[in-house]
């Protein structure tokens, strides 16, 4: 049971180490972007969805989603192993009900969809747990984390669920990006015909993370 509860934390470091402040993740800085008022919002469901949340991260990254801002979502639940973090992953999502594990809140019928903010050893573990239970599931990268038994299990899970996955790519929304898929869309980059693209992840210092996962990191698998 220790070995669950220590798998399914957020990735963090020791717990006295929890609410200490941390550099920014590269990818995920916060800075302003041109918003075109005119630009409306045009609701997709005529209800709102019930969203349960699973770890709050080492930067606060369960609520920075902002799902408990989305006119079309209610946080219905939030789990985190951490007492003070599940007070504060609550009171940032202005959500009542808690849960100490990620386990406890997929079982939870209310709950329709879930995001995992947890360690990234754990994401593929929680995210089959809840297709099999038949809820949405959108992860903080990576998807997987260095075994590619697990990416078969994840996707023979999202095939025969009723739910349905996606990975939550952190800069895939910026502004820089967005504005290149347009002129994608634009043709602007004429046809393409073959792309490939690569990254150095480089931390020379890496962030607090529960067990150091982030410290000497294996290939992790960003289906993108």
């Amino acid at each position: 049971m220790q070995d669950e509860l220590e798998n399914d934390t957020a990735g963090r470091g020791n717990d006295s180490d929890l609410t200490h402040a941390v550099p920014p993740i590269q990818g995920f800085e916060r800075g302003l972007a041109d918003q075109d008022p005119e630009k409306k919002w045009v609701p997709v469901s005529d209800r709102k969805l019930r969203v349960g949340i699973i770890g709050f991260g080492v930067c606060g990254f369960g609520a920075d989603f902002s799902f408990q801002d989305h006119p079309n979502v209610t946080v219905t639940a939030v789990a985190d192993l951490v007492p003070e973090q599940c007070a504060a992953l609550a009171k940032a999502c202005r959500c009542q009900k808690m849960y100490g594990t990620g386990e406890e809140l997929i079982r939870d019928e209310a709950v329709e969809a879930v995001f995992i903010a947890t360690d990234a050893p754990s994401h593929a573990r929680l995210a089959i747990a809840a297709l099999q239970a038949g809820k949405h599931v959108a992860s903080a990268v990576p998807a997987v984390f260095g075994s590619l038994e697990d990416a078969d299990a994840l996707f023979a899970a999202a095939k025969s669920s009723a739910g349905k996955y996606m990975m939550f790519e952190t800069s895939y929304f910026h502004g820089d990006l967005y504005c290149m898929r347009e002129m994608y869309r634009r043709g602007d980059l004429g046809r393409l015909i073959y792309s490939e693209a690569e990254y150095l992840h480089y931390l020379g210092t890496p962030l607090p993370a529960y067990g150091a996962w982030r410290t000497g990191l294996p290939p992790q698998w960003y289906p993108t």
